[in-house]
């Protein structure tokens, strides 16, 4: 299983998953800002991260996420059982449309964009989403995780992108910011990112 990354990207996502479930891979670097480079991403828009599993590639996060998840079984990360990934499926919705959304914007407004281009109202509109979709964050109690008592394909995405909204000066309270440090302090993740940013 061959994986195309990049550092500080959504690559991360699909590493830390991998190293989750202890399935072997490959990392392949690209350098995505290089026209010229040699080692380019298949992904059919040049983006990473990409999967290429023999006769198998996939684009995009989450269906590549998915797929590991899939071919490599698990009962707790990401359970066949409906009920169990139903709650998993609708935190992962969440991190990806409520949460994701507004924060890559202020992202690429704060890092991507010449700040002389950049756009005031945007930026404005963006952290109040932003403000807003982690502030409806909360565990449950009694719960160490997202969903429950297990560490789940959900507290991958959930993590990864308040860990983008802390980037972007999102406050972030103590209850979530602590489960963003036990999320962070696992060996797999500390792993990932290493191979990710390397």
């Amino acid at each position: 299983m061959k994986i195309y990354t990049y550092p500080k990207s959504r690559s991360l996502r699909v590493l830390w998953t991998l190293e989750e479930i202890g399935a072997p891979y490959e990392s392949v670097k690209v350098d995505l800002f290089n026209p010229t480079s040699c080692i380019k991403s298949p992904h059919s828009r040049g983006k990473v991260p990409f999967l290429s599993d023999g006769d198998v590639s996939i684009e995009e996060t989450l269906a590549i996420c998915i797929y590991i998840c899939e071919k490599y079984s698990s009962t707790t990360f990401y359970p066949a059982e409906p009920k169990l990934r139903s709650t998993i499926n609708s935190w992962l919705s969440y991190a990806l449309t409520d949460l994701e959304s507004p924060v890559w914007n202020l992202l690429k407004q704060q890092v991507f964009i010449p700040e002389n281009q950049r756009n005031s109202g945007l930026i404005d509109y963006a952290k109040s989403e932003a403000n807003r979709a982690v502030n409806q964050i909360r565990l449950n109690k009694g719960y160490e995780w997202i969903t429950g008592s297990n560490f789940t394909l959900a507290d991958i995405f959930v993590t990864h992108t308040l860990l983008w909204a802390k980037l972007c000066g999102i406050a972030i309270n103590s209850e979530i910011k602590d489960y963003m440090d036990r999320a962070m302090s696992r060996p797999t993740y500390l792993k990932a990112q290493e191979r990710n940013n390397r």
